[in-house]
């Protein structure tokens, strides 16, 4: 099944026993997505496993996204395709305090009430994005080069420049025993 919409509204009534599968595009707006130096040039592609049991139900989501922001060491402007996964354990069914608070310290359980009868899960999708966001693109390990537009050589010169600074001769004749 495949969605394009503002939020993730999962219907529990209407899964089946085992394994479900649905597909969704997100407006990165509607997920209240905004960073100081990156846009969100694309929807957001979630693809959502439910595995349920009677009243209780397993997902595992993945989120792929892309980035458009300007490239860390070249200052050009690129994209970056990003992915995250979430899990959650979703109980429907009556549950004491107790219950509650240490399913909420857990984070990947949640207990809802019995009458709950559908779930957005636009929050879970919205947190997955935050915790993998990057600091800046590219992200990619390099070596010396610019992932983006191939060039580095002055960027490898400069590092070396820079940890042959005269000024700590004095302490690299420090003898250690």
């Amino acid at each position: 099944m495949t969605d394009s919409a503002s939020s993730v509204d999962l219907v529990l009534d209407e899964l089946g026993e085992g394994d479900n599968e649905f597909v969704y595009a997100l407006d990165p707006k509607a997920l209240v997505l905004e960073h100081e130096f990156f846009s969100f040039s694309s929807p957001v592609n979630v693809e959502v496993g439910v595995r349920r049991s009677i009243n209780s139900f397993s997902l595992r989501g993945d989120v792929k996204w892309t980035l458009t922001g300007e490239c860390y060491r070249c200052l050009e402007k690129m994209q970056e395709l990003q992915q995250a996964t979430f899990e959650l354990l979703l109980q429907r069914r009556q549950a004491s305090e107790e219950e509650l608070a240490s399913a909420e310290e857990d984070g990947f359980i949640e207990i809802v009430d019995p009458g709950t009868r559908r779930i957005d899960l636009a929050d879970y999708v919205r947190e997955a994005i935050v915790l993998e966001m990057p600091l800046r693109i590219p992200s990619q390990a390099s070596a010396g080069e610019c992932p983006h537009c191939g060039q580095g050589e002055g960027l490898v010169e400069r590092d070396a420049q820079e940890q042959n600074d005269p000024r700590w001769d004095a302490l690299k004749k420090i003898e250690f025993s």
